[in-house]
């Protein structure tokens, strides 16, 4: 939790005693009432504009107003949290549909059409793939696979936000722990830019991918990453993805070109196969490891440069034949699609 939060749940406590202390010594009999002639009053609609326009609470029926509406937005925001695993690396990410579409800080997930572990607020483990990325502004996007139903989140508009705007974020700091849960910070928009939102709400590893969100519950910001210094936390605005939204769940890499790619690996500077990854275009189309390739369509290679050479040149979505030789078999035709790195 900020320091800023800090200072305001002490200031409530010593507020809130003052005043108990001020009622037990002024306490009077109140006169009785008449219920034959009592009218109950409308009571007026909560005034929580001071959550939104940056204005500090001025009472403690306001403090206790944004007391009660963090732990709504927590208990409805958390439920469309999830846990991120890329290997042994943890993140956090937010479910944004229905049918699974989590939004994320493009470090958490690295590249587009890699496996990911996404455990949702109930402890369920599922699988997803991970979609595209902008690595300047740090945004990036999964499908959780076979999903439907799935609790998320509306996404708000980070444009409209005002410094000073009371906000929540949540994520799993240092990881997962079943024990914990998520943790929850109360804070302040510090600014607001094109591709930065800064808050005082403390980040730590673990927290980045997770949500941001206003005090209705919509998501304004993803943790990107600590700023100089604890008070100071960056986030990538909302208004990132929507405005790049189709490229992002094209599984593109935004501002960048794809290049050819077959997915494999050779010994040293030959052209005999050392590995073949799983599903990839290489695997798919029949590569072994210990083949020796002699020709990438119609062009010969008998080193590692001339192999990656024509490579190079190769049209992605293209279909290929590449030639080999397998124990003993000559000039042995696959057929290959071209796929797409981003590395």
């Amino acid at each position: 939790m900020s320091s800023l939060a800090n200072r305001i749940i002490v200031f409530w406590i010593v507020f809130l005693s003052a005043m108990q202390m001020g009622w037990s010594q002024n306490e009077t009999v109140a006169p009785p009432v008449d219920r034959q002639t009592a009218v109950t009053e409308p009571q007026p609609k909560p005034d929580l504009s001071f959550m939104f326009d940056g204005s500090n609470p001025t009472s403690i029926e306001q403090l206790r107003m944004l007391e009660s509406r963090a732990r709504e937005v927590t208990e409805q925001v958390k439920r469309a949290t999830v846990n991120i695993r890329m290997g042994q690396a943890q993140g956090s990410g937010i479910i944004v549909s229905p049918d699974g579409i989590v939004l994320t800080a493009a470090h958490v997930i690295g590249e587009p059409d890699l496996t990911a572990t996404v455990i949702l607020a109930d402890n369920r483990s599922l699988k997803a793939k991970t979609l595209g990325i902008n690595r300047r502004f740090d945004s990036g996007m999964l499908k959780i696979e076979g999903a439907d139903d799935l609790a998320y989140i509306e996404i708000g508009q980070s444009t409209e936000l005002n410094p000073g705007q009371w906000v929540v974020a949540i994520g799993h700091p240092g990881g997962l722990d079943r024990d914990r849960g998520m943790v929850l910070r109360l804070g302040r928009v510090l600014s607001k830019g094109r591709g930065v939102l800064r808050t005082d709400c403390v980040l730590v590893g673990g927290d980045s991918g997770g949500p941001l969100v206003d005090m209705h519950g919509m998501l304004i910001g993803i943790h990107s990453r600590i700023g100089q210094s604890l008070s100071e936390n960056l986030h990538v605005p909302v208004d990132v993805y929507s405005d790049e939204w189709d490229q992002l769940a094209a599984g593109e890499v935004v501002n960048e070109t794809p290049r050819p790619y077959l997915g494999f690996s050779v010994v040293r500077e030959t052209t005999e196969v050392s590995e073949v990854s799983d599903g990839k275009p290489a695997d798919v189309g029949g590569l072994k490891k210990g083949d020796v390739i002699r020709k990438i369509g119609d062009k010969a290679v008998s080193n590692k440069q001339e192999l990656q050479k024509a490579i190079d040149e190769l049209k992605i979505g293209e279909e290929i034949t590449i030639f080999v030789d397998r124990e003993g078999q000559k000039d042995v035709p696959l057929k290959i699609v071209v796929g797409r790195s981003w590395r």
